[in-house]
């Protein structure tokens, strides 16, 4: 039976029915087998750290310079997916395709094969031929360095954060700009219930700029994802006055950090911090 197709981002509406792009996501988070349900990154996508303690922006930054909005998407779900074992799956380029939304074979392949290549370039991942037309991709360390992938954690000096699996299930990774998750990833690699976010500081530390960091800010307090707490004074040169403020803010459950052996915030401030959560109007 002929198959008609309206659109890239939408199933064709006659013959065989494609999985669509949550059922397909879902499918594939399922088969990670990951009990917390949750996807360990760690810091070193987002600020590489070198030997001698100097520090650089990662691999995050050069995605958001180029605009490659579906590469952070499929990287992402490729995290959650290579569980264990050699850190590597085996799939269809369509099943990819559809992760993200597109149901035409032809352009989804050759869309799906760009972002592979984009991640290749940064030496996030490895890709081979599989078997049965599919491809093999293996992710490798987060710091771009082409290192084999290791379990984050085993080791000091080792940070990461937890994404997690309700980053999917919520739709934020359609709902999201690519300056929204930037900085969710940004404030997630906090790791505090409480941090500041210094908007001319993030630009040097990240890589990512000054217009992005604002937006995806504003984006994630619309959205009920980051609230304002508060503002804190701090000493500076800068004003005349010798003294400055910033901005206090929370991460809003799901997104709240889980334990990684940091020291207890006060309950107070976690308590604050979820009254302000839900989207603004």
């Amino acid at each position: 039976m002929t198959t008609t197709h309206h659109g890239l981002n939408s199933p064709p509406v006659q013959g065989p029915t494609p999985l669509g792009q949550p059922e397909t996501i879902g499918l594939l988070l399922n088969r990670s087998r990951r009990p917390n349900r949750t996807v360990p990154v760690r810091r070193a996508f987002l600020q590489r750290e070198e030997r001698d303690g100097t520090k650089s922006p990662g691999a995050l930054a050069a995605l958001v310079r180029r605009s490659a909005k579906r590469p952070l998407d499929l990287y992402l779900l490729l995290s959650a997916v290579t569980s264990g074992g050699d850190f590597s799956v085996t799939e269809w380029s369509t099943t990819w395709a559809r992760s993200v939304g597109i149901f035409d074979e032809t352009a989804g392949t050759a869309a799906v094969s760009r972002a592979w290549k984009v991640l290749r370039e940064l030496r996030l991942i490895t890709r081979a031929r599989g078997e049965g037309g599919k491809s093999t991709l293996t992710k490798l360390h987060e710091d771009g360095s082409g290192r084999p992938y290791t379990s984050p954690g085993e080791g000091l000096g080792d940070p990461y954060f937890q994404l997690p699996y309700e980053y999917w299930d919520n739709g934020w990774h359609h709902t999201l700009s690519l300056p929204g998750k930037a900085m969710l990833l940004i404030a997630s690699a906090q790791r505090k219930h409480t941090f500041t976010l210094p908007q001319e500081r993030i630009p040097d530390w990240y890589g990512i700029s000054a217009d992005s960091v604002g937006k995806g800010i504003r984006e994630l307090s619309r959205h009920g994802i980051l609230v304002h707490l508060e503002d804190e004074w701090f000493d500076t040169l800068k004003t005349r006055s010798g003294r400055g403020s910033r901005p206090v803010y929370s991460l809003c459950p799901p997104f709240t950090p889980r334990a990684l052996g940091e020291p207890a915030t006060g309950e107070g401030a976690a308590i604050e911090a979820f009254r302000g959560c839900g989207p603004k109007e």
